[in-house]
């Protein structure tokens, strides 16, 4: 009896943990995005984001239940949970998505102030993880 390649060790243990991997770093890092999106009020492209981040869970989770002896999916999707955190959170960053831009018009010297604001930037950026 021959097997088929989807009943392979290989696949299995090897590439069925690593596809849901990826798929559950792809539907949180949509997530996170798709939170950023709702909070400046993105009313159409949220939803579909949502869409989207649900019918690949539902893709990833399926596989968890019908593969319940392996523990290595049970570790994939909680690492692509984690690790589509990190992702999500760069994205973010690099879009700017949750920054907004200030404007300060004053009569004084401003020099003292933008020190002051550099400064604290820098600091906020430390703790953000930047």
């Amino acid at each position: 009896m021959t097997l088929s390649f989807f009943d392979s060790p290989l696949f299995t243990w090897g590439i069925l943990p690593l596809l849901i991997f990826l798929a559950r770093v792809c539907d949180v890092t949509i997530g996170t995005v798709r939170i950023m999106l709702l909070s400046k009020g993105r009313r159409l492209l949220a939803p579909m984001l949502g869409f989207v981040e649900v019918l690949i869970w539902l893709l990833a989770i399926r596989q968890i239940f019908n593969h319940l002896e392996n523990v290595a999916c049970y570790l994939a999707f909680a690492g692509g949970f984690a690790m589509g955190n990190y992702v999500g959170m760069c994205i973010e960053q690099k879009l700017a998505i949750g920054l907004d831009a200030v404007r300060i018009i004053t009569k004084k010297d401003s020099q003292d102030l933008i020190v002051h604001l550099s400064k604290e930037s820098r600091l906020w950026g430390d703790q953000r993880g930047r």
